[in-house]
């Protein structure tokens, strides 16, 4: 019904680590881009030395601060405070804080979403415009390691990037446990095992806004130690037992939590 979709409300996740430079501009854009009465922004602050929960507050996004550094540290620590803060969203965006992605994508995920996918994964190396943009060996490590997954799990992906949408109640199925850099490949292959509905749709990759780079487009060496990581971490997802949620002493909690307005 169209009452009901135009109800649908969605959770927008930005782990960020050191993104002062760049933060304000990223939130600034996507609330230009997402209705509020549909989309909540929460920056998961995590192992930050700068002042980045501050500019998220200030930019009126939800804030919660954890001292473990990592991407899954941040988006979990986001997550928690939201479901203390709000009634269940439909689903969980994890955005990039740095800009590399581009908040008009989102609505193409949300319509995939809503069209009866559970997860829906914005592909970069499917665009070729993102190749001339990109160095070599960035393009190539995402494309092996989307591979890699597709061969871990009989279901071919193109890629691992951070601009996904998972419904709600997949997320709370996946029960993830990696909370670094295998935070993308564990959710790809525990949802596969579940039998979820997963969709790729090809979408935009820029350069950060702002800042340094802290894990792409750095060197070789750093791809191949990152990369090391996460097959690493898929590996684990798919061999081990899918044992439930995490114990609570291993959920990574906010320090402190400040809701916009």
């Amino acid at each position: 019904m169209p009452d009901a979709e135009a109800n649908r409300r969605y959770a927008v996740i930005l782990p960020a680590c050191n993104e002062e430079p760049c933060l304000a501009a990223v939130l600034a854009e996507a609330r230009a881009v997402l209705p509020a009465d549909q989309f909540v922004l929460a920056v998961g602050v995590n192992g930050s030395t700068d002042r980045t929960a501050e500019i998220a507050r200030a930019a009126g996004a939800f804030v919660a601060e954890t001292p473990a550094r990592g991407y899954g540290y941040g988006c979990q620590a986001a997550i928690a405070l939201l479901e203390a803060e709000y009634p269940p969203f439909d689903g969980y965006l994890f955005v990039a804080a740095d800009g590399a992605n581009d908040p008009r994508d989102i609505p193409r995920l949300v319509a995939e979403h809503r069209r009866g996918a559970a997860m829906v994964l914005g592909c970069r190396t499917r665009t070729p415009g993102n190749w001339r943009r990109s160095d070599y060996h960035y393009v190539v490590a995402n494309r092996l390691l989307g591979a890699l997954c597709g061969l871990l799990t009989g279901r071919p992906f193109f890629d691992l990037g951070p601009l996904r949408l998972i419904d709600r109640e997949l997320f709370r199925a996946l029960a993830l446990r990696e909370w670094t850099y295998g935070w993308t490949i564990e959710a790809q292959i525990r949802a596969v095992r579940l039998g979820a509905v997963i969709r790729e749709i090809p979408v935009r990759e820029r350069g950060r806004l702002a800042g340094e780079q802290k894990v792409s487009h750095v060197s070789w060496r750093h791809t191949l130690a990152v990369g090391s990581k996460i097959i690493a971490a898929g590996l684990r997802a798919r061999f081990a037992s899918h044992a439930g949620p995490a114990r609570a002493a291993e959920r990574p909690a906010p320090l402190r939590t400040v809701p916009h307005g």
